[in-house]
């Protein structure tokens, strides 16, 4: 009886998380943020610090009320990043939640989808975030502007959230976002087990226990190294084959 009554209960609060999430992001457009852009200075800036305090009370709220566990190996080396490229596996769609929870100057390319979302649009205008539909010259000049300004950019490789039991398969694009403005890239190993919010899966589909979402955060590593490569393309072959074999150890072992 405990456990149907655990079960229902955090049913029906994944059901609440999962709308807040959602429906949340319009309501903070147009509340706070809209106060906030009376005042002059960095609108950008404030939003960004906004949304990372609306998702830290987030994922608070959703573990006090026992929805999720989190762990995050080597915290400290998020509280320091500054202009570094963020690069995750995605296998929760909590996984930016508890990203962008964590690191205050977070900027995020975003899918052109999501710029123009009804509830969440204004959200990701106000805050600047980068639309993923921009051409080459203007995708690179957005994430070199956000890297010099001391924003870590987030990208997941994937493209999309993984698939269980299926070791990551990275696009290119972010090798050659990082051997372009050779910034560190950040790596971080995210684990959610048991799985929950998977890729085609409905919300309601919980699992039988509360998951545990895990964030390693590893060593960063310097893309100026593959500047040895005569040819870019090269190079960001060279880097995306390490870093996938790097995360297929990790995931393997962890």
């Amino acid at each position: 009886m405990a456990r149907r009554i655990n079960y229902l209960w955090r049913l029906a609060g994944t059901g609440i998380a999962f709308a807040v999430l959602f429906f949340g992001g319009g309501v903070l457009a147009v509340t706070v943020l809209a106060v906030l852009a009376w005042f002059p200075g960095h609108r950008r800036e404030r939003a960004q610090l906004v949304i990372h305090r609306a998702f830290r009370a987030y994922l608070a709220s959703i573990r006090a009320l026992g929805l999720v566990h989190l762990r995050i190996d080597g915290r400290e080396r998020l509280a320091a990043a500054h202009g570094r490229i963020i690069v995750a596996n995605h296998p929760s769609l909590l996984d930016i939640v508890a990203l962008m929870a964590t690191i205050p100057n977070a900027q995020c390319i975003v899918k052109h989808e999501l710029w123009n979302h009804r509830f969440l649009g204004a959200l990701v205008r106000a805050a600047g975030y980068i639309r993923n539909d921009l051409d080459g010259d203007a995708m690179i000049a957005a994430c070199k502007d956000a890297l010099a300004r001391g924003n870590c950019l987030i990208i997941f490789p994937e493209g999309t959230r993984s698939t269980p039991g299926q070791m990551p398969r990275f696009h290119r694009g972010f090798a050659n976002l990082a051997i372009l403005t050779g910034a560190l890239v950040q790596p971080v190993v995210i684990t959610c087990d048991p799985p929950t919010l998977i890729k085609g899966e409905p919300w309601w589909r919980i699992p039988p226990r509360a998951p545990l979402i895990r964030l390693t955060v590893c060593e960063c590593l310097d893309s100026n190294i593959y500047s040895r490569y005569p040819y870019r393309g090269l190079a960001a072959r060279k880097l995306t084959r390490f870093l996938e074999a790097f995360y297929v150890e990790h995931l393997a072992h962890g």
